[in-house]
Parts: C-alpha cells; sequence; structure tokens
C-alpha cells in the first residue's frame, strides 16, 4: 500500500538518482524548459490574439453590417455601406436595440489639435451619437448620453486630456479647435474616455459628432445600399442573428433597389481575425497565423517530450538490472511505477519553473518581434493548463520504465534480456526521424519563405516607392495647394513633388461601381469595376510611373480636366486597342484617353492588378506625394518642416514614408518569418539535445562490442562509422519524408500570393545537407569518444 511516507521516500530516492545521472538530466531539462517556454510565449500570443477586441461588454450582440456585391462573375465583400443602412436597419428590424455609425478611419491620417497656442497632432474620427453605447469605452468625464449629440461637441481621450491640460478634469469644457484639410471648427470638450486598450482594432484620441462630418459633406438625398460608411448594431437580447440575416439580405433591392448586392451582419469581434473574404464566402484572415503557431508551439511541445521520452527508455534499457535487484530484494511493482514516475515529474516540474524565468526574461524580445506587449499573467485557467502539460508530459515520459519495465520478473530483469528488444527500435528510432522530419520541414519553410519576402521586397512594384514621403494637404496648404507645391519643389534635397487624393497603395480599398463607366463596344452586361484616382500635374512623374503609350497630364496641354490615363490592365479589360484618343463616358462627363500607363502594384502582392484609371483633379487631392534624395532624407524633412510651419502656421507637420505603407502591407508574412526562424533553431537545438543524449547511451551499450572489435583490428573510423551509420540513416529517412510535406505546405502558402516565387530544388538540396551536418556535428563527439576508448579497459568492466 502506498503512503505518504513511501510517496516521500521514493521522490527522494528519484531526487538522488537523477543527480547522480547529471547528464540525462541536465539534456531532459533544457529540452523541457526550451519546449515549455516556446510554448507559453506562442500560448501568450495567441490568448491576445484570440482576446482581440472582445473586450466589449456587448460582444456578443454587437455586429457589423457587411455587404455582398456584385462584380462581374464573382462576389466583392467589404464593410463599406451606405449612411441609411443603420437607420435603416433600426427602424425596421424589431431584434436591433442601436445602430451606429463612423467614417472610414482610413480616410483620415491626423487632425491637428489647437488649445490656443498649443497644437497638437492626433488620430480621430466621427461617429454616431450611440457608439459610447455600443462600444465599452468608459468615460471618465462626462455622459454617454449626451457627449455626441452636439455638433459641437468633441470627445477626447484621457492621454490628449492630459497631454493638453494636464488632467482629465481640467479638459471639461473647455474649447478646442479641431482642424483638418480646409476645414476647421471649435468644439466643446463634453466628455474624456479611457485611453483604448491596445488590442482595440479602433484606436483614437478623439471623436466627433456625425453631425460635424454632415457639416463637412452633407448627407446624400440619394439612398444607396454600397458606401463609405462603417455601420455597427447592438442587437437585443434573445435576438436570433441567423433569422434576422436571412431578413436583412433582402434590404438592399427592397429598400435600396440594388438586387445586385445582399447584407449580412458579421460579429464585430470576428472581424480582426476573420476578415479575409473570396468571393462572397469567409476566407481566413489572421486566424490562418493563429493557428499555424498553434500548431508550432504543439509541435516543438511534442519533440521535447519526444526527448525525454527518448532518453528515459534509453535509460530505461540500462536499468533492467536494476529492476530486477529492487525486486530480488522485495520491491513492488508499484514502489517502482512510483520510482520511475516521480523521477520524471521532478524533471518536468523543475523545467517547468525555468521556462517560466526563460518566459520572463525573452518576453521583452518578444515583444518587439510581435509588436505587443505582452504580460506575463496567468489566470487559474492558464496556470491549470500549463501545471496540466507538465504532469503529463512527466507521465508520458516515465510511463515506459514505470509500467513496461516494472512487469518483468527479477530472473529475466537481471539478465539484460530487453537491451535490443523490437520496441526500442520502434520507439527511439520512430521518433528520431519524427523530430528531425519537423526539423527539415522547419528549416525549408524558413528558406522559402524567406525567399518569397525577399522577392516581395524587390520586385518591381511599376513605381518607386523608395525616399517618397506623404502628407496631408491642411489649412493654407489645401487652400492653396498650387503654390505650395511650386515652393515645396524648389527646396534643396526635394527631387519632384504632387498631390494625390489618397495613399498610392491602398491593401484595403475595393474598386468603385463601373456601371457609370461606358465606352465604344462596351458589353452590356459587363460588371468591370476601376479603382479611381484623382491626381495632380507631375504625380505620374514624382511616383515614376511609366507611361507605355501616348503622354502624361501636362500644363502645356491646359487644364485637361476631360483627360484620363487608364492602366494596362483597365486596356485589357475593356478589350480596347490602340486605346489613346478614344473616348470614355464618366456617367454624363465625356473624358479622353490621352495616355497607358504601365502596369504598377496598388494592392499587395496578394492580389492581381487591378483596372485603373487616373484623372486630373488637383481640387480633389488630399495629399502631398514628394520625392526626396537619398542619402540626405533627414536634411530635407527638417527643411520641408521648418517651410510647412511657416506656410501654414498652427498646423502640425506629420509625414510618412511611402514605404512604410508597403512593408506594412507584408507584416504578418514577416512575423511569420520571423518566428519561424526562432522556432526552427529551437526545433534543431531540443532535437540535437536528444540526439546526444541517445549517441552517449548508444555508445556506452555498446562499449564492450567496441572493445572486443578493436582488439580485433577495427580502426577508428571503422568504429566512427558503424556507430554513425545508423544515426545518419534515420536523418536521411526523415528529409525523404520531410520533402514531400514541406513542398505541399509552401506551396500551399504561396497559392496565396498572386505574384510568388517557385519552390526551388536548391532549398530541398540545403536543408538535407543541413540535417546531415548538424547529425554529424552532434554525434561526432560522442562517437570519436567511443573509438578513442582503450578496449582493454572496456572488457575489464564489462
Amino acid at each position: 500500500m502506498l503512503t505518504f511516507a513511501l510517496i516521500r521516500n521514493q521522490f527522494k530516492t528519484a531526487s538522488r538518482h537523477l543527480l547522480k545521472e547529471r547528464q540525462f538530466s541536465l539534456l531532459n531539462t533544457i529540452g523541457l524548459s526550451s519546449g515549455l517556454a516556446s510554448a507559453l510565449l506562442i500560448g501568450l500570443w495567441v490568448h491576445d490574439e484570440f482576446a482581440f477586441d472582445k473586450f466589449h461588454e456587448k460582444d456578443s450582440r454587437l455586429y457589423e453590417v457587411m455587404i455582398h456585391e456584385k462584380i462581374g462573375d464573382g462576389i466583392a465583400t467589404t464593410n463599406s455601406t451606405g449612411e441609411y443602412i443603420g437607420e435603416t436597419i433600426l427602424n425596421t428590424m424589431p431584434e436591433v436595440e442601436t445602430a451606429v455609425m463612423t467614417t472610414p478611419a482610413a480616410w483620415f491620417q491626423r487632425f491637428s489639435i489647437s488649445y490656443g497656442s498649443n497644437t497638437v497632432s492626433a488620430i480621430g474620427n466621427f461617429a454616431s451619437k450611440d457608439y459610447f453605447h455600443a462600444f465599452s469605452f468608459p468615460l471618465v468625464q462626462g455622459n454617454k448620453q449626451e457627449v455626441l449629440t452636439n455638433r459641437k461637441s468633441i470627445a477626447i481621450s484621457e492621454k490628449l486630456a492630459t497631454q493638453l491640460f494636464h488632467s482629465p478634469e481640467r479638459a471639461m469644457g473647455k474649447v478646442l479647435e479641431w482642424k483638418w484639410q480646409a476645414y476647421s471648427e471649435k468644439c466643446l470638450i463634453s466628455g474624456v474616455f479611457k485611453n483604448f486598450p491596445k488590442n482595440s482594432s479602433q484606436q483614437y484620441d478623439f471623436l466627433l459628432s456625425m453631425d460635424a462630418w454632415n457639416q463637412i459633406v452633407p448627407p446624400g438625398t440619394t439612398q444607396s445600399a454600397g458606401g463609405p460608411f462603417d455601420n455597427f448594431i447592438v442587437l437585443k437580447e434573445g435576438a436570433d442573428i441567423r433569422l434576422l440575416n436571412k431578413k436583412i439580405a433582402a434590404l438592399a433591392n427592397t429598400n435600396f433597389n440594388d438586387p445586385t448586392s445582399r447584407f449580412f451582419l458579421r460579429k464585430y469581434s470576428d472581424a480582426y481575425l476573420f476578415g479575409s473574404y473570396q468571393n462572397g464566402v469567409q476566407a481566413g484572415g489572421k486566424i490562418t497565423y493563429v493557428r499555424l503557431f498553434t500548431i508550432v508551439a504543439i509541435i516543438i511541445l511534442i519533440i521535447a517530450c519526444i526527448n525525454f521520452m527518448n532518453q528515459s527508455t534509453a535509460k530505461a534499457s540500462m536499468r533492467i538490472r536494476e529492476v530486477g535487484v529492487k525486486k530480488a530484494l522485495g520491491a513492488g511493482r508499484s514502489t517502482l511505477i512510483v520510482q520511475f514516475l516521480s523521477e520524471s515529474l521532478i524533471l518536468s516540474f523543475l523545467a517547468l519553473i525555468i521556462a517560466l524565468l526563460i518566459t520572463w526574461a525573452l518576453l521583452p524580445v518578444f515583444n518587439n518581434i510581435t509588436g505587443k506587449d505582452l504580460p506575463l499573467q496567468l489566470e487559474l485557467g492558464g496556470l491549470v493548463t500549463i501545471l496540466g502539460i507538465a504532469f503529463v508530459m512527466g507521465l508520458l515520459a516515465g510511463s515506459y520504465p514505470a509500467f513496461y519495465l516494472s512487469r518483468f520478473n527479477p530472473a529475466f530483469s537481471l539478465k539484460g534480456g530487453l537491451t535490443n528488444s523490437f520496441s526500442e527500435l520502434i520507439l527511439r528510432k520512430g521518433l528520431v526521424i519524427f523530430q528531425f522530419t519537423v526539423s527539415a520541414v522547419f528549416i525549408i519553410s524558413v528558406l522559402v519563405v524567406y525567399q518569397q519576402i525577399h522577392f516581395l521586397q524587390h520586385k518591381n512594384l511599376g513605381y518607386d516607392k523608395d525616399n517618397v514621403i506623404y502628407f496631408e494637404m491642411e489649412g493654407r496648404v489645401a487652400m492653396q495647394g498650387e503654390a505650395f507645391l511650386s515652393q515645396l519643389k524648389n527646396l534643396p534635397g526635394v527631387i519632384n513633388a504632387s498631390s494625390i487624393q489618397q495613399k498610392i497603395i491602398l491593401p484595403d480599398m475595393l474598386p468603385g461601381n463601373g456601371s457609370g463607366v461606358r465606352w465604344d463596344g462596351k458589353n452590356a452586361d459587363d460588371k468591370i469595376r476601376f479603382f479611381r484616382m484623382p491626381v495632380n500635374f507631375n504625380l505620374i512623374e514624382t511616383m515614376g510611373i511609366k507611361i507605355t503609350s501616348g503622354r502624361s497630364f501636362s500644363r502645356k496641354y491646359g487644364a485637361e480636366s476631360s483627360n484620363i490615363i487608364l492602366n494596362e490592365a483597365a486596356v485589357k479589360a475593356m478589350e480596347l486597342s490602340e486605346p489613346v484618343g478614344k473616348t470614355v463616358m464618366f456617367g454624363d462627363v465625356e473624358k479622353h484617353i490621352v495616355g497607358v500607363a504601365k502596369d504598377f502594384h496598388f494592392n499587395s502582392l496578394h492580389n492581381e492588378i487591378r483596372p485603373f484609371i487616373l484623372y486630373l483633379s488637383p481640387q480633389e487631392t488630399m495629399l502631398v506625394m514628394a520625392k526626396i534624395n537619398a542619402g540626405k532624407e533627414q536634411e530635407t524633412i527638417t527643411r520641408i518642416q521648418d517651410f510647412y510651419k511657416t506656410f501654414n502656421p498652427g498646423y502640425s507637420f506629420n509625414y510618412r514614408f511611402l514605404d512604410h505603407d508597403f512593408q506594412v502591407q507584408y507584416a504578418s508574412e514577416k512575423l511569420v518569418n520571423e518566428l519561424a526562424r526562432y522556432f526552427a533553431v529551437l526545433a534543431i537545438i531540443i532535437s540535437c539535445l536528444g540526439l546526444y543524449g541517445l549517441a552517449a547511451f548508444t555508445a556506452n551499450r555498446r562499449k564492450k562490442e567496441i572493445g572486443v572489435r578493436k582488439v580485433l583490428g577495427a580502426t577508428v573510423s571503422n568504429v566512427v562509422s558503424m556507430l554513425t551509420k545508423d544515426f545518419l540513416i534515420l536523418a536521411l529517412i526523415a528529409v525523404c519524408i520531410a520533402f514531400p510535406v514541406a513542398w505541399w505546405l509552401m506551396d500551399q502558402w504561396l497559392q496565396t500570393f498572386a505574384y510568388h516565387i517557385y519552390i526551388n530544388y536548391i532549398v530541398f538540396i540545403g536543408a538535407a545537407i543541413l540535417i546531415i551536418l548538424i547529425t554529424l556535428l552532434t554525434i561526432g563527439y560522442q562517437s570519436f569518444t567511443a573509438a578513442l576508448m582503450n578496449p582493454t579497459q572496456a572488457l575489464r568492466n564489462d
């Protein structure tokens, strides 16, 4: 019968044995703690990703209005809907409690906020009056019933209140002036809200009433299903979302006379992880990488467990005589089971403690890589989970010696009859193959991801993104744009400058409805949709976009307001031959094609280049684009800043590099590449630790055989070859299994890009060579040590 005293005694015995077998204990502890630390770091990141936007009190009832729009033979899905959608749903659907509308955050780079002579830059948006009812952004000052009801009211964040007034309390009732483009207005601070949490997809320093936006752009008289706005609704308790979606689907046709579109509701907090749609069907998003790294964490834990089990089984086969002696001296099977499990559990929980320390030490670096601010705060559920993982790992690793070896009778055990059992072949060698298969897949994946990212960053985009800055046209700059650009181009270090309505990089923008674009020969059923962009003179030259036929916009041809330039994709879609000189109708306005631009990538390389129309309309442009000299960026930007403040007093100068926007498009891919490299190295190191331990046990077990062979004339190279051959065969088998698996996985990933590399056979050759070299280096020391051993000592000590 097992008593507490007996169990305590067994743990003492187990501890002494682990201290005696230092190499075995050290290798297992390092492998387990590394695997657990990796799983902890990934677990913290995954937990944070799943928690994104889920902090809202009404999360289960908070939805976003989405729209499916027919485009040719396909369907485009977006959250951009008309300004009357939310109001219509609220008035016609009794299941709806609240409707909220905001302007798209992408419209506004930054605002200038002034209090007296103090002007700061801030991020803001316009929202309807029930915004703080739908979203849980608590007010520390003010009443959420009233904060956005007045056109001349403004709600600001604690951060902005502290920046301008030193405290939220002092901010209340003060008058601020906000400025954007050529618009400005003075508003009374009616509320102060807590800073938005970092795991919120909305990040604002202030909010203005939607009525203030309506003063800038009055509501349209025609109600349309599609539009630029974001509409959110809160359902009443108990509302059936499936039934409501069926009812809402028909609203586009019945209420907005749009039979080609269909509304549906998407849970607001799902947008962050499940934001991608293909042809009207939800198709992943960030959830793809969350699942990927969850699998990576599990695999690394499995590799660490395999190490533990491999070395435990190898050690156990050498402890069969110990089992026999203890049984002969009267030890029961339960006593042996407790002893072996105690050893494994002690190592497992020791590794867990070390893993927590490693996680704490590496968390700042990990946060820097992932761009997060993850704290090491384990809730009860998380703590129970990692304790459970450590417990299960300990049980698994100790299960073989505990339950298998302890069942043999003393006579069999004393003969050491398990030394070359079939279970050793299946367990140990099979697990080694699995470890190195995973390592090879990691290596190949890292190489392919690196090559694809290198391809993305160095592909000719059709324009020059380097050393181009952009900033918003505000105040006097917006009103006297031509004078500003003329003087800007004369500054030392500025090569060229122009203006455009939006950034040339449009990763989230959908093309406009093409029904208003007509030309001779157009198929009446054709639903081609075009990206249309107002630009200024010199924009094409500033961006380095190539004109393949015709010409660019030029002042020597007059106003050019009736002229357009198409990209090659538009010419192809419109099936135009010799397009220059032909006429295109924009609604009732006649436009003339004066040039064709070589295709350029205005979306990410995940997407094919779509039809694009550039038309000259300086009054519609909102961003200044300036090309500056390479190598003198900082001094040139300082000159531009000084000139801007002189030309446009009272406004803050906020610029960004165009290259930064390009890089942001591939932030997820870069994170995958960065983390995959670290975890590939870690998986290889853990596998090597296990292989090193196995090589040591193999050499020790075969020392008598080695002694006999050396007495009979075997050379050092013969012995080394004998000891390394089996492990090299295992590595080669692993490589052969890894090749098709890695190719399939990487091919699936590359298919998510419209433009991608093709996997080169050199990647596989390089991975195979690397795995073989790693294997040789890992087992080389043990092999040479065994080969140089004095044979007489081995034979005498046996």
